[in-house]
């Protein structure tokens, strides 16, 4: 014991001033900053925009009430919505505490169906092996859990896997309607047909939840997709030569379709709505045959007929009770899994109500950006910064973007928040979303920072972007002609190029060389980290490289591509710190990376609070990320604001790690005896005191939270701690009011 004890000692010791002893830092997703509009206040304006969503209906919290789940195709992310009722009326608010229990490598499509009788949605998605199913288990309160039932459905005696394309959405539906799922997908060598995959599980007396297929049709419905959009045949092949019949592929190798079954016509049996990967709009085929046996012998393409769906590319339906009146609703959105470039993605989620019924809809047009309408959705890609535009002394936000269609035209922009709150209470409005008038100048990919380059005290905006006619991405100094305090005036005219650099390179400055100029760390598309130094002087920089794409460490990576970086001293020690999100959808914290520069940076990446779990974990917020910092809680108050591939932006308030002195008669003072603690039972309790009622949270080394009090706020604590290991912890008194105290312990 007195050897554990004494090394102990030494460990603290050594480590007490180090990052490992450090508390660690810790952020939740917030709506607590207000946003607004023309039309009014966004009800969720940091819930990460919105460009190829896919709807399902689950219980999230288990209230009887159905919430809403939407997997984004483009960002490959999961987002979950709370049905919530406020003065009498429902509607959805974003809730991203339920999306880290959802299985993390979702892709392609995912539909939530209950195949097993449960009354619980189950997961059917894409896998290499075709169509994957994970099934939802019982899970305590407020929790959800999946468990991987097969990695691929089969058929005829599980011989052989439904193999389909990725680009393609299926259809998990009763299609004969004797009570169990089936499976209707898109023929997978060519394209041509669609296949039915029956559920047998009735027919042989099998145990709800079998999962037992046959191949019922290999060309349901008598339907022949050819060549181009709305060319179609029926019980014969495309092409015909010589008297036989040769079926040719309908994209020159099939490129995906969607497909939703819907009785559109209440008599019994299954209707087609279909969209097509090159196609802008749906297509309704009546079901002419029966419910076991379909038949098409033709087509509307003005579908629906009250406004139909058009989209550039590939729309897809989606037949869901989003306005809770018990009655599924349309909803139409695109799928396309790439840049198209002339697709406006503010506007991409169409909602059609549904005031007939179920099985005899009466669609009628409501809105063209459903959930887009209650966030910010700048289009295609955010890129957020902030900086105090109009002199009154507090930040404004400038959001860029890849692009977004708009008069016909697509190109980048930048939208203008302004600040109407305060520096601590900030509320930002809506100017514009064309500042500075870029949207027609050809520049894609616009990503505003701000930093004083020339060193007047007057913020100078850095803008990256890719020039269409030059073809090159290029870092540009628009230098503020307004002195130090006053409203920032930024002229085109005077725009200067500061550095050549690749489509997807984000810069972040500072002076880490602290030669008193600024330098650049450069987030490569590759994923890896540049050090370029500035060799010139404060009036005129020049960025000389020091080390490409491999600084500190941090390397090109297929799933950390696309690296952007923001420097801030997130910790409050003084110090720089360095925060990256990248393609994986994680952001990463490097501390102290001035006094890192000649080694290898350490990352924190358990960063955010789980309401729901009461854990640390990840962050998971889809490709294409970007990210600033800044105090919008007043000094020593940071925020992390991502912006996301789907032109919205997310939140992340600091509630853990900061440093910073309180405030003057606000110090919570927190006591811990005895310390080092024995944690045998004999020794008795731990004892804990504090200036003001607190809770308590303990963390080991890594940051993983080991204890919680329950319970009421309590000055005094007594924790039994003889479940943890011997080492060294920080114990974290939090009050009511939200003042902060850490203290380390031993435990022997």
């Amino acid at each position: 014991m007195k050897l554990t004890f004494t090394l102990l000692f030494i460990l603290v010791a050594t480590f007490s001033g180090s990052a490992q002893a450090q508390e660690p830092l810790r952020f939740k997703l917030s709506q607590n900053i207000p946003v607004s509009t023309p039309s009014g206040q966004l009800s969720d304006p940091w819930s990460g925009g919105l460009n190829t969503p896919q709807f399902s209906s689950i219980d999230l919290n288990k209230d009887g009430q159905q919430d809403l789940f939407i997997f984004d195709r483009q960002l490959r992310k999961v987002y979950t919505w709370l049905a919530v009722q406020q003065n009498g009326k429902w509607g959805y608010q974003y809730a991203p505490a339920y999306e880290a229990f959802f299985p993390e490598d979702l892709n392609y499509w995912v539909l939530l169906r209950d195949y097993n009788c449960d009354g619980l949605q189950d997961i059917f998605t894409s896998s290499p092996l075709g169509i994957r199913v994970f099934r939802q288990e019982q899970a305590a309160q407020g929790q959800l859990q999946f468990t991987l039932t097969t990695d691929g459905l089969r058929y005829n005696a599980r011989d052989i896997n439904m193999q389909m394309g990725s680009a393609d959405v299926p259809a998990i539906s009763d299609v004969d309607g004797d009570g169990d799922l089936d499976v209707l997908l898109t023929e997978f060598s060519q394209g041509n047909y669609l296949e039915l995959y029956r559920n047998v599980q009735v027919e042989q007396g099998l145990d709800c939840g079998t999962l037992s297929f046959v191949q019922q049709s290999d060309w349901w419905g008598g339907i022949t997709e050819c060549n181009g959009c709305s060319n179609f045949k029926y019980g014969e092949y495309c092409d015909t030569r010589e008297g036989e019949s040769i079926a040719k592929p309908t994209h020159s190798g099939h490129e995906g379709s969607s497909i939703l079954l819907l009785d559109q016509d209440a008599d019994g049996d299954q209707d087609l709505v279909l969209g097509g990967m090159q196609c802008n709009d749906l297509v309704l085929m009546e079901n002419v045959g029966t419910a076991s046996d379909a038949l098409m012998t033709g087509y509307d393409a003005r579908f629906p007929a009250i406004k139909p769906a058009n989209f550039n590319l590939y729309p897809a339906a989606f037949y869901e009770d989003v306005t809770f009146d018990g009655v599924p609703d349309l909803l139409v959105a695109p799928q396309v899994d790439h840049d198209t470039w002339n697709m406006d993605f503010q506007h991409s989620v169409w909602l059609y109500r549904n005031q007939g019924a179920k099985n005899n809809p009466d669609f009628t047009f409501t809105q063209e950006d459903f959930l887009q309408a209650q966030m910010i959705d700048v289009g295609e890609g955010a890129y957020p910064a902030f900086a105090d535009l109009d002199g009154d002394g507090d930040l404004d936000m400038l959001v860029g973007n890849q692009g977004v269609f708009r008069s016909n035209t697509y190109g980048g922009a930048i939208s203008h928040y302004r600040n109407t709150g305060t520096a601590t209470a900030p509320a930002f409005e809506l100017v514009t979303h064309d500042y500075l008038a870029l949207h027609s100048k050809q520049a894609f990919h616009i990503k505003p920072a701000f930093t004083d380059i020339n060193g007047d005290g007057a913020t100078d905006l850095i803008l990256t972007f890719k020039g269409l006619q030059q073809g090159s991405t290029r870092i540009m100094l628009l230098q503020n002609l307004a002195k130090s305090g006053q409203p920032a005036a930024y002229d085109l005219a005077y725009l200067q190029v500061l550095l050549r650099v690749a489509d997807g390179d984000s810069p972040a400055f500072a002076d880490l060389d602290e030669d008193g100029d600024q330098d650049i760390l450069l987030g490569k598309g590759g994923g890896g980290l540049a050090f370029y130094r500035n060799t010139g002087s404060v009036t005129s920089p020049v960025y000389t490289l020091e080390n490409n794409t491999s600084f500190q460490g941090l390397e090109d990576a297929v799933s950390r591509r696309s690296l952007s970086p923001a420097m801030y001293d997130i910790d409050g020690n003084g110090t720089l710190d360095l925060l990256t999100v990248d393609e994986s959808g994680e952001m990463r914290i490097f501390r102290n990376i001035k006094e890192s520069m000649n080694g290898t940076f350490t990352a924190e990446a358990e960063v955010l609070e789980n309401e729901l779990t009461q854990q640390s974990q990840p962050t998971r917020l889809g490709r294409g990320l970007s990210i600033a910092v800044a105090p919008l809680g007043g000094e020593n108050k940071p925020y992390a604001i991502l912006g996301t591939q789907g032109g919205g932006l997310y939140l992340l308030q600091q509630t853990a790690g900061h440093q910073a002195a309180p405030e003057a008669g606000e110090e919570l003072v927190l006591t811990i005896y005895p310390n080092p603690h024995d944690r045998s039972q004999n020794s008795g309790p731990l004892r804990v005191g504090a200036s003001e009622p607190v809770q308590l949270e303990m963390f080991d080394m890594v940051g993983k939270l080991v204890y919680r009090s329950q319970g009421t706020y309590s000055r005094t604590h007594s924790p039994m701690l003889q479940q943890l290991q011997a080492g060294m912890y920080v114990v974290r008194a939090v009050s009511e009011s939200g003042k902060q105290k850490s203290r380390k312990i031993i435990l022997y």
